[in-house]
């Protein structure tokens, strides 16, 4: 699945073209230590350089290296800081499945390229089945939504079907990727 929220825009259109930017790192390469590390900062990104090697049994320089080196595959993608939507007056998510009118690569290249500037739309995924993507949308209310329908997705070429499903709530809502 193509994360668009993961990629600048550049490095999207360059994975579709078959140039992929970021090679999936092996899981096999990993270690119980770096396990244990990611499994740490997926549950707090601020945790210190010193308190991280405590927990996992190392000083801070073989800590920090250690760090570095997950980043640099890619197995550490960034750190960011995840904010209640409904306190930034984003109440109103939804779920947005498009379908696109040609399978073409011109089609999805313009597609993503349109998609990725939308800042309403937190995560593109390109899904099997009957439709071609899926966004995560939110937005401040119902009236909100409508705009961005009709005057901002809708405008994008090639996109055959929109269906909506609005959340009503959430029952569960994670961040971190199991790790075993």
């Amino acid at each position: 699945m193509l994360r668009v929220n993961h990629y600048g825009q550049h490095d999207v259109l360059r994975y579709l073209r078959g140039v992929d930017t970021n090679p999936t790192p092996d899981p096999a390469t990993l270690d119980d230590v770096d396990r244990e590390v990611v499994r740490l900062l997926q549950g707090n990104g601020r945790m210190t350089n010193t308190a991280l090697a405590e927990a996992v049994g190392l000083t801070p320089t073989p800590m920090l290296a250690r760090i570095k080196k997950l980043e640099q595959r890619g197995v550490i993608t960034k750190y960011v800081a995840i904010a209640d939507a409904a306190a930034l007056g984003r109440s109103t998510m939804a779920f947005v499945s498009v379908k696109l009118t040609a399978h073409k690569l011109a089609t999805h290249e313009a597609f993503l390229a349109a998609v990725t500037q939308l800042t309403e739309v937190l995560e593109c995924h390109h899904i099997a089945g009957e439709d071609d993507f899926l966004l995560k949308v939110v937005l401040r209310d119902i009236r909100e939504y409508e705009r961005f329908l009709l005057h901002r997705l809708s405008r994008i070429a090639g996109i055959d079907r929109v269906r909506t499903t609005f959340v009503l709530s959430t029952a569960k809502s994670e961040t971190a990727i199991p790790i075993e």
